[in-house]
């Protein structure tokens, strides 16, 4: 699969540079400094979440998901039947409830980590996201920037995930 995605990226960016150099080689430039800051992007993202998924797969002790839920079993047919029968509460009562529990619940605090922004904060990526702004940088105060060009380059990631979620059938 992953040969077939390389394939596919490569044809696009082969189309890429077929059209970028008719119009000059300003515009390949463009394209494949753009192209190849965005691969690195890419490739950093990936390898950091596959890192933070493979650590929380480590922590996750995978034994407490086997119980069966209490909540999750199927009501037998005479639990049914007396919820059924039981009596349903007024308008009033059903406020009172649900405020008084509203009241009696807090809301859990979600606690930042620091491990979560790891992928984020990766060095490689940042490493793209700086090439990729100095280049743009650079290429516009040498007067080259082209940006239609520029953009094709970053646009080819989602273009060929694009082809390759149409044209690769997973196994």
């Amino acid at each position: 699969m992953a040969k077939k995605l390389a394939l596919i990226y490569l044809c696009i960016d082969a189309v890429l540079i077929a059209i970028c150099a008719y119009f000059g080689a300003v515009h390949v430039l463009n394209s494949q400094v753009s192209l190849i800051s965005s691969s690195l992007i890419i490739l950093a993202s990936f390898l950091g979440y596959k890192k933070r998924v493979e650590k929380k797969i480590a922590t996750t002790d995978i034994s407490a998901f086997d119980d069966v839920n209490e909540n999750s079993r199927i009501p037998s047919q005479d639990e049914v039947a007396n919820l059924e029968n039981s009596r349903i509460p007024n308008e009033n009562e059903a406020k009172n409830a649900r405020n008084s529990r509203i009241s009696n619940e807090k809301t859990p605090k979600i606690p930042l980590r620091l491990y979560e922004f790891g992928s984020v904060l990766s060095p490689l990526r940042l490493l793209g996201y700086v090439l990729l702004i100095l280049a743009f940088f650079i290429l516009l105060k040498k007067e080259l920037f082209e940006p239609l060009s520029f953009l094709s380059g970053i646009a080819v990631m989602p273009i060929s995930a694009l082809f390759s979620a149409l044209f690769i059938k997973a196994k």
